[in-house]
């Protein structure tokens, strides 16, 4: 498996806090199945550049140099989680803002409150540079889960949504969970990643629990597409697919359930 967001990079944010902690870390990815993680330590455009850029490949390369030393069957791809900013499009083009796996696919993380303002057009913008965009943990934007409908503007724009297995769990409060899960019965969710930050708690070993809540929503055909074929299809730059919805074992008229379940009316 491919973990497509992970804060394994020691030192840089609020992740692993040392190189012990990032070797932990890697340990725990193998143990869970993984063979790839790319690194996605956050990155906020007015605060970054060209520097960061390249201390990113640094890690990256010190860390699977260590990695190697250790015998830990682990290889770590260089990415960055970056905040939705209007400087993005032409950080991109600078080469100060890293894709995932230096490919076609960006990893962008929404505000946890409310979306700011010409955000479509931001999106737009990205895309416009032959960008594919895909959404970090979308349910847990306080806005999108109390205004549903924005969901569907944002997968109108063409964009990818990731949903992180501590949502689905629980982790982040009874709301986000409740709309990692509709997201996934919906349809509305494309690939599932780890967004692991240490050892405990949010360690790649949740996916353990997590499978089989996320089999029995969405069906062991979508449980292969959001955990093994899509994350891949980051490195090779391809088109994500939609949720086979006739796989999902209920219910009828998804998307209205999508919606009540959470007490919300469309409008």
């Amino acid at each position: 498996m491919l973990d497509i967001h992970s804060h394994i990079l020691p030192g840089i944010d609020d992740g692993a806090h040392d190189i012990g902690q990032s070797l932990e870390m890697a340990h725990k990815y193998v143990m869970a199945g993984y063979t790839r993680v790319i690194a996605t330590p956050h990155a906020v455009p007015e605060d970054r550049g060209v520097r960061f850029a390249r201390s990113i490949d640094l890690h990256v390369a010190n860390l699977n140099a260590i990695m190697k030393e250790d015998q830990v069957a682990l290889t770590v791809l260089p990415g960055m989680e970056i905040s939705l900013s209007p400087e993005i499009p032409a950080m991109l083009n600078k080469g100060e803002m890293i894709p995932l796996a230096g490919g076609s696919y960006v990893l962008i993380e929404l505000p946890f409150q409310r979306l700011p303002l010409h955000w479509e057009q931001i999106l737009f913008e990205v895309a416009g540079r032959g960008f594919k965009i895909l959404i970090a943990h979308p349910e847990r934007c306080a806005q999108l889960a109390q205004q549903p409908m924005l969901v569907e503007r944002l997968l109108e724009t063409g964009v990818y949504l990731q949903v992180n297995w501590t949502s689905l769990l629980g982790y982040h409060g009874k709301l986000a969970q409740k709309t990692a899960h509709h997201l996934a019965r919906s349809g509305a969710i494309h690939c599932m990643a780890t967004d692991s930050h240490d050892t405990r708690e949010r360690s790649a070993l949740i996916v353990r629990r997590g499978a089989e809540e996320l089999a029995a929503l969405v069906g062991r055909k979508n449980l292969a597409l959001l955990t093994v074929e899509n994350p891949a299809r980051v490195l090779n730059g391809g088109p994500m697919k939609n949720l086979d919805i006739s796989a999902v074992p209920k219910p009828a008229n998804l998307r209205e359930k999508f919606w009540g379940m959470l007490g919300w009316k469309k409008k």
